[in-house]
């Protein structure tokens, strides 16, 4: 008979690494929820503190406390300790409960602030009882104190839980290192919540709030849409609708052991067609940001009693890393009794399959991967097909979507005075550069003009500065009017924002738009290259403090009259040498 040693635990080290286990913000926040849906309740509400009130919500950092409120069952005191025991019980989860492991309470809280508290009444009175890491660590031991409801404690409880009963739990002493702002946060927890929780939103009445704005169910897989539009004919579809691949099939894991789970599968519509079509009024990111088309969204979606458990996995490589695959979505919903064929970790986030379930469903989905990636490729040939437009309009449709970078890393924001004085001095000097180009305009067209005062028209306006009445032009005009016939220069208003005029007559430009005029793709880039060069110029001009403004303008300017003489240069030198004439025989 062997000796039974005594092994004590460092209950501080314990819950240190416990907060550790890699939650993100929104993954611990919806672990706490999932512990308000358990209990029953109907209206779940989530309140952000901001550290300063003053700082705007994009700022980094500046949370105080998250509260999570819900009008559930509620907890006695002893239930309170018990939900904050390490590894409570499951004696009072039922079988259909989203907890697992009974960690899930303190694991999420602590990976986010220092203290947790909990507040909470079955009908029976509020009492409270907060953990403190801190606390732990320094005396090893893991202990809650019970402390009495303060003033702003009591104000929630009077708002929210008007009927005397339901759990307020209050994450606070937020850890503010790299911490999400609380704009990314409220964005993430739109999709992340409406997503985790579709069933309970969309079956069971619950209503989940984030200050006063309501959570709308998000099914993944838009099902609702694939009804109405009916089987994916990977052959035809142009990649306009939600189709389905497979309607919801049993497939059993385990013969001898009964266990099944539930598979459905639908392609969701290929983006760039709306921007080519123009159906409706939708745009190719609106497109994407409505199915969640990206990356990052693809592949199964595991649903744990309803609850998601795993978003967007490939399971283990059974749908590839792979963008022809950006349109698939499926979903396989499983109950506790298959917990031991997906092996759900503590987060609830993420699984890994046994070999029988791996077999099972890489099986399963075999057909449905070839009808997903034909399909998307089949609109992809579509879309390539009716593109007909000028690469001029191609490229500026493209930036509807781009966000250009605010501030690089490393340079700081110059102060608001200093800011709006540049931006000053570049409307002025834009505007009078467009008086020059529509005198150059104008003599052009044979007219004696003088001077041009501000008295010109939107219409004449237009034309001189894209070169060309053409409302699809927004950021990229190739003109034949630019100062001292340099390649192309930056433009700005307070209408366009940052834009470029490329010199289309300049030699370098001829070599992209005359000699290469079959090549679409090229002459895109190359718009699309111009206009970063003018968008860094700008860029420097508004954000680059340590240098005058009048300074910066005089380098800026010398530099694009030596790259564009250069590139000149090169093109008269080597004009019989450059693509489209190229020949790899020549240089064998």
């Amino acid at each position: 008979m062997s000796d039974k040693i005594d092994l004590s635990i460092d209950a501080g080290r314990l819950l240190f690494g416990l907060s550790r286990i890699g939650y993100t913000t929104s993954a611990a926040i919806c672990d706490i929820i999932d512990n308000s849906v358990r209990a029953n309740a109907q209206n779940i509400n989530l309140l952000i503190k901001k550290e300063r009130e003053d700082f705007s919500d994009n700022k980094r950092n500046n949370v105080k406390e998250y509260i999570i409120i819900d009008d559930g069952d509620g907890m006695d005191e002893n239930a309170i300790k018990e939900a904050l025991k390490l590894g409570s019980t499951d004696d009072h989860y039922d079988d259909k409960s989203l907890s697992k492991f009974g960690l899930g309470l303190k694991s999420a809280s602590f990976s986010q602030g220092d203290v947790l508290k909990v507040i909470s009444s079955d009908g029976t009175g509020f009492n409270k009882y907060e953990v403190s890491l801190p606390k732990v660590m320094e005396a090893k031991e893991y202990f809650a104190e019970k402390t009495e409801i303060d003033e702003n404690e009591s104000e929630l409880i009077d708002t929210y839980l008007k009927e005397g009963k339901g759990t307020i739990i209050i994450i606070s002493a937020i850890r503010l290192n790299n911490h999400p702002s609380v704009r990314n946060t409220i964005k993430e927890l739109k999709t992340k919540v409406g997503v985790i929780y579709f069933y309970f939103l969309s079956e069971s009445g619950i209503n989940i709030t984030i200050g006063d704005k309501k959570i709308d169910a998000i099914d993944p897989l838009f099902v609702s849409e694939a009804n109405e539009n009916g089987n994916l004919n990977e052959n035809e579809w142009d990649g306009t609708e939600v189709r389905w691949i497979e309607k919801p099939k049993e497939l059993t894991l385990d013969d001898e052991l009964q266990i099944n789970v539930t598979i459905e599968i639908t392609q969701l519509p290929y983006p760039p067609i709306y921007r080519i079509k123009n159906i409706g009024e939708s745009r190719d990111k609106e497109v994407r940001e409505r199915y969640l088309i990206e990356a990052g969204n693809y592949g199964f979606y595991v649903y744990r009693n309803k609850r998601l458990i795993s978003w967007a996995s490939n399971l283990q490589g059974i749908i590839p890393y792979d963008q022809d695959f950006y349109a698939f979505r499926g979903r396989i919903l499983i109950n506790d009794e298959a917990d031991d064929f997906f092996n759900i970790d503590v987060k609830k986030s993420s699984l890994t399959l046994s070999e029988e379930a791996f077999r099972n469903i890489s099986d399963f989905t075999k057909e449905a991967k070839s009808k997903s990636k034909a399909a998307w490729k089949n609109a992809g040939k579509i879309s390539r097909d009716i593109i007909n437009k000028a690469p001029n309009e191609i490229a500026n449709k493209l930036l509807e979507e781009f966000e250009q970078i605010e501030i690089l890393p490393g340079d700081d924001l110059p102060d608001e005075e200093i800011a709006l004085e540049r931006l000053k001095a570049i409307t002025d000097d834009m505007t009078s550069k467009i008086k020059w180009i529509i005198k150059m305009m104008k003599e052009d067209k044979g007219e004696e003009v003088d001077d041009v005062d501000d008295d010109y028209t939107e219409d004449e306006k237009e034309e001189a500065v894209k070169g060309e009445k053409n409302p699809n032009l927004t950021k990229i005009f190739r003109v034949s009017s630019v100062e001292d016939n340099l390649l192309w220069e930056p433009y700005y208003d307070t209408d366009l924002g940052n834009c470029v005029r490329i010199n289309k007559i300049h030699r370098f430009a001829r070599l992209i738009y005359e000699d290469n005029a079959e090549n679409r793709d090229l002459q895109i880039l190359f718009d699309l290259m111009m206009l970063q060069f003018a968008d860094s110029e700008l860029y420097a001009y508004k954000n680059i403090g340590k240098y005058e403004y009048d300074d910066l303008k005089v380098i800026l300017r010398e530099s694009r009259r030596i790259v564009s003489e250069f590139l000149a240069n090169m093109c008269r030198k080597l004009e019989n040498d450059l693509p489209p004439n190229y020949s790899d025989e020549k240089y064998a």
